[in-house]
């Protein structure tokens, strides 16, 4: 009787450490290489600052809007080219302390061709 629960219980633990395996590897994605999208024109990126960014990021002088994010020069200072986990601004947009813009989030679309616009250069053309 002993023999058969050790048994069970050697089955159960390898079909246990099987399922993990399988769950992890079917859990990874290969990520697609920044250079296979096309290049996002900053025509796309800075309207999307202004509209959610620069009514509080404006530039005036006050607490909250001494980044001003109406303009171009404001919107690429805010960022570091191909890197947007320095990238204030982008870092703001997705922090889970204090999202930004902070009644509405911007949406997963807007954020994600923010992250390549940076991730492709940050380009002001």
């Amino acid at each position: 009787m002993k023999f058969k629960n050790h048994r069970s219980v050697v089955v159960l633990l390898f079909a246990g450490i099987v399922s993990v395996i399988f769950l992890l590897d079917s859990c990874k994605h290969d990520e697609i290489p920044v250079a296979k999208f096309a290049p996002v024109p900053f025509s796309d990126i800075k309207p999307i600052f202004q509209n959610y960014c620069g009514t509080c990021h404006n530039g005036n002088g006050t607490r909250n809007s001494r980044l001003n994010l109406n303009d171009s020069i404001g919107i690429l200072r805010s960022v570091i080219p191909y890197n947007v986990s320095k990238s204030k601004a982008y870092q703001a947009m997705i922090s889970t302390f204090q999202i930004m813009p902070p009644k509405i989030a911007l949406p997963t679309s807007k954020r994600t061709l923010i992250r390549l616009w940076i991730e492709q250069g940050a380009s002001p053309n």
